[in-house]
């Protein structure tokens, strides 16, 4: 990690009266270890050895210039969840920029200072920086510490976030197949109850309009004759079986017998006694539900 491969920038020196432009040998970047940028600084007296106090200063009146700030869409965005521990020279110098490049802010009087009393606030918070080039050793402090701190941290992260999402995606693609397979289920029941399963209790509540025509068919398979063949086989198999000729069929299959014995209701009358006004409703049935 080295500050290398600057942007070439024209330099220019003054000397009787013209421009002369620098030696390309002058204008090569210059490469430093970024641990060493700190004292790089203050060995070559662009800092002094106090510039911690100067910081500390300057960053206690942060507190009070954030707080005298105007009401602004761009500023609030900064605002909003600032950590003044966290702020910084560039923080300030977005800062300062938004409001002398508002119309209102950046006004100023004939000798050329502003009117506002947070611009002014904030033109000497960055003076302050300037002064004694504390925004340097600032900015040497940050990029020490992002290197060794912050983006290993980072990578920790960036890794652990990776492998969770893998873990993530192998069960979401378990979870897949397993609803796949459950709604085939689904499917399947829904289909043995004959419903469609969109709105499975109201489905099953209506399904019991269908009973009156399915007892009808019980009555009259019950009065078939095959069924009466079937219970006359069954009433021979049981004397002949048991000894025992004192049964009837009534003794046997007293239900059976009762439902043969009766008349056969029609379809309206078994509708009409079902669903009238005594019988139970789908509201009574879905009070139950």
């Amino acid at each position: 990690w080295k500050l290398a491969n600057c942007k070439a920038v024209e330099m220019k020196v003054q000397g009787d009266g013209n421009d002369k432009p620098r030696k390309p040998e002058e204008e090569l970047p210059i490469d430093i270890n970024f641990t060493k940028m700190e004292d790089w600084l203050s060995e070559r007296q662009k800092i002094k050895g106090d510039w911690r106090n100067v910081l500390r200063k300057i960053q206690e009146k942060l507190e009070g210039a954030i707080d005298g700030l105007p009401d602004n869409p761009a500023l609030n965005a900064i605002k909003e969840g600032i950590n003044i521990k966290d702020m910084n020279y560039f923080t300030c110098k977005k800062l300062r920029d938004i409001l002398t490049s508002e119309k209102d802010t950046a006004q100023k009087n004939w000798l050329g200072q502003y009117k506002n009393q947070a611009t002014k606030e904030w033109e000497v918070i960055l003076g302050l920086y300037h002064k004694e080039n504390v925004h340097l050793a600032e900015a040497a402090m940050i990029l020490n510490q992002n290197v060794c701190f912050e983006i290993p941290a980072l990578r920790k992260i960036v890794q652990h976030s990776l492998k969770q999402q893998q873990e993530l995606t192998r069960k979401e693609g378990e979870y897949r197949r397993g609803s796949d397979d459950y709604k085939q289920r689904y499917d399947k029941e829904c289909l043995k109850l004959g419903i469609e399963g969109k709105a499975v209790k109201t489905e099953l509540l209506k399904r019991s309009q269908v009973l009156p025509s399915l007892y009808l068919s019980i009555i009259e398979a019950a009065k078939s004759v095959q069924m009466c063949e079937a219970t006359e086989l069954y009433l021979a198999y049981y004397t002949y079986n048991t000894k025992d000729a004192s049964k009837s069929l009534g003794d046997l299959l007293p239900s059976l017998c009762r439902l043969v014995d009766e008349c056969v209701p029609s379809l309206e009358e078994m509708e009409r006694v079902a669903f009238s006004e005594d019988a139970v409703t789908l509201d009574d049935m879905a009070h139950v539900v």
